[in-house]
């Protein structure tokens, strides 16, 4: 009867003691509307974002700009979660409860409990709880607006994105970054446009790339690559021999040409699963983006916007 007292006294301690660990890690990083943010919910952000990336799945080697990127994501869904929990949308005590309930059965298939599990991750059950309650709010918020038909949509209208288009183009690169060059660039394009120019020229006259000993053909692209998606971006919103405007990139400024444009073959139930992940993500922005003006935020003891 003593030993099995011990027993009990050293587990009820051992639960105290992992609650207390728990707790001493969670200092508040941010605050949406006084409601606090910790470091230990942020890290269990980046934990489940980093699973596959060893260099930045330990905690302990995370530098600084990691973690503020975990902080603004993890400021971003407490806005989106706070207006959640206004309308429809909301997830209740109850369903938490329920919740808490099957990890807990769960768990016990594993000879496991709670307070193990919560050391483990290293969450307290409060905030085990709120990630729940986001959980179920954002899947319904979700469901309601990433729908099939609203990702078919998309796909229509930006197929070339999606379906493994490919884009010819060549460029004139001026490493330079001025307003006199910005200026010149324009009145090449200019002369291009008008006919006043030959392409391979204006390359000849103009280009600093190592392209442009072929007349500045870069070859054929992908909206994922291999260009910066800065360069791409402005490339697929060209028609066949038509010359951009010029931009700034870190390389330079860049006048593009399209020389010639491969359709793709992808279907929609082949990109579907990427669309989605897209357009939720897309969500998740616009959502967080409309109600942060009315937000009171404060990271690391800065009010912000």
């Amino acid at each position: 009867m003593i030993r099995l007292w011990y027993a009990i006294f050293g587990f009820i301690l051992w639960v105290a003691v992992s609650a207390i660990s728990v707790a001493q890690q969670s200092e508040h990083v941010a605050t949406v509307n006084d409601h606090a943010i910790s470091l230990n919910v942020v890290h269990h952000f980046l934990d489940r974002s980093f699973q596959n990336l060893p260099e930045l799945a330990d905690r302990e080697k995370r530098d600084e700009s990691v973690i503020k990127i975990g902080i603004e994501h993890m400021v971003k869904r407490e806005i989106i979660l706070q207006h959640l929990r206004t309308g429809k949308f909301r997830t209740s005590e109850r369903e938490l409860d329920n919740a808490i309930m099957e990890l807990k059965s769960r768990l016990e298939l594993t000879q496991q409990t709670l307070p193990s599990h919560l050391e483990k991750i290293q969450l307290s059950e409060q905030e085990l709880r709120q990630e729940f309650e986001w959980q179920f709010s954002w899947r319904r918020y979700v469901t309601k607006y990433v729908t099939v038909e609203h990702l078919e949509k998309q796909f229509e209208e930006k197929r070339k994105y999606f379906d493994g288009t490919k884009y010819h183009v060549a460029q004139i690169l001026w490493k330079q970054k001025d307003k006199e060059t910005t200026a010149k660039a324009m009145q090449v394009r200019q002369q291009l446009v008008q006919g006043n120019i030959k392409w391979a020229d204006a390359v000849k006259s103009h280009s600093q790339a190592a392209s442009a000993a072929k007349e500045g053909d870069l070859g054929w692209i992908g909206y994922e690559g291999p260009m910066p998606r800065q360069f791409t971006r402005v490339a697929f919103g060209l028609a066949t021999g038509e010359f951009s405007q010029p931009f700034e990139s870190q390389y330079g400024i860049h006048l593009i040409r399209c020389i010639e444009i491969e359709p793709g073959s992808k279907t929609f139930d082949d990109v579907a699963f990427e669309l989605r992940e897209l357009e939720t993500n897309r969500l998740f922005d616009l959502v967080s983006t409309r109600h942060r003006a009315d937000a009171a935020i404060e990271i690391s003891g800065e009010t912000v916007k």
